[in-house]
């Protein structure tokens, strides 16, 4: 296998390898386990989804009979398989964690792989939110590295990136060697799907979505393949324009762990418009507006939101995500409840629709110019009494304010109600409470545990 010393992707594979669970700070895996506990939502709050039921069935198809516990299901399946399933259950309402300097989601894709792998080798507590935090890191920094790749003004959506995450959190907790860890990231960048569609269809998400369920796969196979000897171009992440070795490596080791910097969504859309639905929410309390009296709702936000699919008749709860609309619609006359999680019982509404269809999307030149740094949105709310406005707003549960504990909690609480029943939900939060406290078993097989709805 071809030396990696100098290359990025050594460099990265040997900060990897250099660390161990004890160097990691106890903030940090604090913050990883928010990460397993809010996928976990996310996963649950999915599981009806049809594109989730097609991954469960595809599961085993695709990739074999197993012993791998398949999320809230009952069934079994390979490592991939499960890692398949379980990720796209995570990623399909739009609900899971995400990260501003790489625009997109990670947890989704690095949970379900480290806590499939974790039954498998018999992992701790302490290497499981390990792993996640340094897989993290790296797929991070090699993100907010990516040059467009051709596509003018697209900077790649999470699929062609989260399988960084995959790679380095197995390569780590396979005690993988440092070149293996190289070679399973250089692999990673090959094959992981380059979703170059995203980019000009009109069918925006669809259940392609961004891809993240395959990218997990991809980091698996690729560092199992990595292990048994399969050699990667280890230059690929010296190519610039493709990438920006500099900006991968500045401060690695250094600086505050990335997934310190992520988020956690309040609302399960597109962030997006998180500010917006936060602002409408504000004013209609603050002035007690009713739905009945909004004639208009104009939203001022950065150039890039356009390019959702923001339909003001969704068809599929993917359309429902990209809308903002009538996701405005949906707060106005529903309470923003209804949005944590969606479900299908919101589309086809005629009075969402009828409003969605007074909603104004303004692209605003300064919000366009701070953007990705600083995401800032505002509305005004016409009604016949007068307009009601929010100054420039950012989105809710910033990593400056991040969700507590606690509220992460709720959140998972009141978005899988419907799905695995009171008591599940406590036999899984008391598992998590256990896992906390070290011991990983009780959240493995509370998870492997069929939920009420399971299909």
């Amino acid at each position: 296998m071809k030396s990696t010393t100098i290359s990025t992707v050594g460099a990265l594979a040997r900060y990897a390898c250099g660390l161990k669970a004890r160097d990691l700070s106890q903030e940090v895996k604090l913050h990883a386990a928010k990460c397993v506990l809010d996928t976990l939502a996310a996963a649950a709050a999915g599981l009806s989804a049809p594109s989730v039921v097609a991954a469960r069935e595809a599961s085993s198809a695709l990739f074999g009979k197993g012993e791998i516990p398949v999320w809230f299901d009952g069934r079994r399946t390979t490592t991939a398989g499960a890692i398949f399933a379980n990720s796209s259950a995570a990623a399909v309402l739009d609900m899971d964690d995400g990260h501003s300097e790489a625009r997109g989601h990670a947890a989704s894709a690095v949970v379900p792989a480290v806590l499939s792998l974790a039954g498998e080798i018999g992992a701790s507590t302490d290497e499981v939110l390990s792993a996640i935090a340094i897989g993290y890191e790296v797929a991070v920094r090699i993100k907010a590295a990516r040059g467009d790749h051709g596509q003018a003004g697209w900077n790649g959506q999470s699929g062609v990136w989260a399988g960084f995450s995959v790679a380095v959190a197995i390569g780590w907790l396979l005690k993988a060697s440092e070149d293996q860890i190289a070679h399973g990231i250089a692999l990673t960048g090959v094959y992981s799907p380059n979703l170059v569609a995203t980019s000009y269809t009109k069918e925006f998400g669809a259940d392609v979505k961004e891809g993240i369920p395959w990218s997990a796969v991809v980091g698996y196979s690729s560092m199992i393949l990595a292990k048994l000897g399969h050699a990667g171009f280890t230059d690929t992440l010296d190519c610039p324009p493709f990438y920006d070795a500099s900006t991968i490596l500045r401060g690695l080791g250094e600086e505050r762990m990335k997934i310190l910097g992520n988020y956690f969504k309040p609302y399960a859309t597109c962030r997006h418009f998180h500010a917006a639905l936060k602002g409408l929410e504000d004013v209609m309390a603050d002035h007690a507006i009713k739905a009945a009296e909004i004639e208009t709702i104009r939203v001022h936000i950065y150039d890039y939101a356009l390019r959702l699919s923001n339909k003001t008749q969704p068809q599929s709860l993917i359309d429902i995500q990209y809308s903002i609309p009538y996701c405005m619609a949906i707060v106005a006359i529903l309470g923003a409840d209804s949005l944590m999680p969606i479900d299908e019982s919101l589309l086809g509404r005629t009075e969402l629709i009828a409003l969605a269809e007074r909603v104004q999307i303004v692209p605003d030149p300064e919000f366009s110019s701070r953007y990705p740094e600083v995401v800032l949105n505002r509305i005004d709310v016409v009604t016949a009494g007068g307009t009601f406005s929010t100054p420039p707003m950012r989105p809710p549960c910033d990593p400056d304010a991040p969700m507590t504990m606690e509220q992460l909690e709720r959140k998972f609480t009141n978005s899988t109600a419907r799905v695995l029943g009171e008591r599940r939900q406590s036999d899984l939060l008391s598992a998590f409470g256990r896992f906390l406290e070290g011991e990983i078993a009780p959240l493995l097989k509370a998870i492997a545990t069929p939920a009420k709805t399971s299909a």
